[in-house]
């Protein structure tokens, strides 16, 4: 357990509620500058995302023009020793595709197989929350990415796919689950949430008839051969919290709620929770702004998901969200979020690190990346890179957008 010895050694705060409550950003400890990896992705790149393959590899998924309106999704494996990033390939490349800086493709890496699922405008007339609605497609690859299958739609009861989440199970089959606005066209106002195993027939499974119209889902693996979802669901009231529902490989339990945070907006926040697990322990993170008080929240789990203890603050006073998190090996979970740094109506601000131990303790804010906080700086995402360290990408908002990514240290 050296690892933990040294992520907790730099200044851990012994702090079991959390944040700054006064509004301001507390002050950060210094820590060692996290180290760039020159990125494989081209100029104007976006939507980038980090995937783990089950060897422990990882992959980097991302969006790039390719001439006039032409977009392709691309990705990347990381080579740890050399600690770079091999050449790109190409899944799929499109004019008719969606594009957007919250609703970007999701990559799944299994033993024998990669599963790529991006988004096709659909004509006017569809049923989604938008004025024109889109779809998910997805392909398979068998030969690591050098060749992949004609694109198919993820479901075919549905014409509005949308934020869609993968999750390859412990038995070779891969979980899928969704936004879907098929419950529009029949007069309602709001997204569902929909899961079906890839490839296999049978309907789809309506996990919760009302969910918030566009913010992220995550997936994590269940220790017995399963799965836990995280969402933010919607009331009759419009109260917009997060909920959790486990699948146990065959079917899915009521979903139940996260945290009573009592968050109540008419429109969607755009801003998913995020879940990570090992094994028996499961970490959960999200943002919520009830009661007109932005926050980072945190839950941790040690039974696979199916109860959580005491919620935890995470964020300095100013945090915009967009948050995601890794466990290490001895249950620390390490999250990330977006925090604005000046006045309420500037866009400055920064990518943040903080660590949870077991024992409930947080370590100091660790400001990671500078960052822009309005929309094209996305959503940065983080993976374990080794006992010691992680993966970061994010896009820099810029003329033209890039996307960067960063070997950080924990110790």
């Amino acid at each position: 357990m050296r690892h933990r010895a040294g992520l907790l050694g730099l200044g851990l705060a012994v702090l079991l509620a959390a944040g700054a409550t006064d509004g301001k950003p507390a002050p950060v400890h210094a820590w060692p500058a996290p180290h760039p990896v020159a990125s494989p992705a081209g100029t104007g790149a976006m939507g980038s995302a980090l995937t783990t393959g089950p060897d422990g590899a990882i992959y980097l998924s991302w969006l790039e023009p390719a001439g006039g309106e032409t977009w392709a999704l691309k990705f990347s494996r990381y080579d740890a020793t050399r600690r770079n990033w091999k050449t790109a390939r190409t899944v799929a490349q499109g004019s008719d595709w969606f594009i957007n800086w919250a609703d970007f493709p999701v990559l799944a890496v299994q033993e024998k197989q990669l599963t790529a699922v991006w988004f096709v405008n659909l004509p006017t007339g569809g049923h989604g929350h938008h004025d024109e609605s889109y779809r998910a497609l997805f392909s398979q690859s068998t030969d690591g990415g050098a060749t992949w299958s004609p694109p198919q739609p993820l479901t075919s009861e549905s014409n509005s796919v949308e934020f869609v989440a993968l999750q390859p199970l412990r038995d070779g089959r891969l979980l899928s689950a969704w936004l879907d606005g098929r419950n529009r066209a029949a007069g309602q106002d709001r997204q569902s949430l929909y899961a079906r195993i890839i490839g296999e027939p049978g309907p789809d499974t309506l996990v919760d008839d009302s969910v918030c119209d566009c913010c992220q889902l995550s997936l994590a693996p269940t220790p017995v051969d399963g799965a836990l979802l995280a969402y933010r669901n919607r009331t009759q009231n419009e109260v917009r919290d997060i909920h959790y529902a486990r699948y146990n490989g065959q079917q899915w339990d009521q979903p139940r709620e996260l945290n009573p945070d009592g968050w109540k907006i008419s429109g969607c926040p755009v801003n998913g929770p995020q879940l990570a697990a090992a094994g028996n322990l499961t970490g959960a993170v999200w943002f919520t702004a009830a009661d007109n008080q932005p926050r980072v929240l945190a839950k941790r789990s040690s039974d696979g998901g199916k109860s959580f203890g005491p919620v935890q603050r995470i964020d300095l006073g100013r945090p915009q969200g967009r948050v995601d998190s890794v466990l290490l090996a001895d249950g620390t979970l390490v999250m990330i979020w977006l925090e604005s740094t000046g006045a309420a109506a500037e866009t400055k601000g920064g990518i943040y690190l903080r660590a949870l131990t077991p024992e409930g303790r947080l370590s100091e804010p660790r400001l990671i990346v500078p960052s822009r906080t309005d929309h094209l700086s996305g959503f940065p995402r983080i993976a374990l890179a080794s006992a010691r360290s992680v993966l970061l990408t994010c896009t820099q908002d810029r003329e033209p957008t890039r996307i960067a990514t960063f070997l950080i240290d924990l110790e």
